[in-house]
């Protein structure tokens, strides 16, 4: 595999993980992992036949997940292993976004990997959370941006969160060459002078890989997300223009 230092950094865990596993026969669990760590992990379990892994974000589909690794002679028990906290308050619907929660919450000093999937609704937002942090949100969390707000645990999650999660919106136009900067600035609706610094900040993932080189090429079928800002597919190239430029279809989920 080809992995960057971070990458390295959780190759290094998971391997440890399933290590134990297999050889102390226990079940395992991991903080939250984004689909690139989780393609990590899958990829070194194929080297643990005799383990197996299952993954929890707390809905069908989610993004963030924690993965229960378990020997394969022994069935997984019960997950109870994310806990969702609805958070509400008094503020204009679409005045705050996922970057203001995490933000609040991790200003809170929980660390990024105790959170999942953020789903924002109007006045109210689902937090997806490891469960030893849930009640601690709960009493600690009052105030997100410059709104106050307040926060339960459901019994059960409302649908209404979880279904026709992502809007979509189909974004033509064309870009000069298929760099990722020109790309993610087309789909974002950012110049290339504003992608650019946080494509080598390493704000910008292209299928879930951090990339800090704006030159890197995008093909067909690609996705590039922006932190905070959702994430943009690669639908189709559609060819030239008459001017030499490319002419892209692109699906941004919100």
């Amino acid at each position: 595999m080809d992995l960057n230092p971070v990458e390295k950094k959780w190759a290094r865990y998971f391997n440890a993980l399933l290590e134990k596993v297999s050889t102390q026969e226990c079940e395992q669990s991991t903080p939250f992992a984004d689909p690139r760590q989780q393609e990590i992990a899958l990829q070194l379990s194929r080297s643990f036949p005799v383990c197996g892994i299952v993954f929890a974000g707390g809905y069908p589909g989610a993004e963030r997940a924690r993965m229960l690794v378990f020997p394969r002679t022994r069935p997984p028990r019960e997950d109870k292993s994310v806990t969702p906290l609805l958070i509400s308050g008094s503020y204009p619907p679409d005045m705050l976004n996922h970057r203001d929660f995490l933000g609040a919450i991790l200003g809170l000093g929980i660390k990024r990997e105790m959170v999942g999937d953020i789903i924002c609704r109007d006045a109210e937002t689902l937090v997806f959370l490891v469960p030893e942090m849930a009640d601690f949100v709960v009493q600690h969390l009052q105030q997100v941006g410059r709104y106050p707000v307040n926060g339960t645990i459901p019994e059960q999650i409302p649908l209404s969160f979880i279904q026709g999660q992502e809007r979509i919106k189909e974004i033509r136009g064309t870009v000069a060459s298929l760099r990722l900067d020109a790309v993610a600035g087309l789909g974002f609706g950012l110049s290339r002078s504003r992608i650019t610094p946080l494509v080598r900040g390493e704000q910008v993932k292209l299928n879930h890989q951090a990339i800090s080189q704006p030159s890197r090429l995008v093909r067909e079928g690609d996705l590039i997300s922006l932190t905070g800002r959702g994430r943009v597919e690669v639908m189709e190239i559609l060819g030239e223009t008459r001017k030499g430029r490319i002419s892209l279809k692109l699906r941004r989920m919100l």
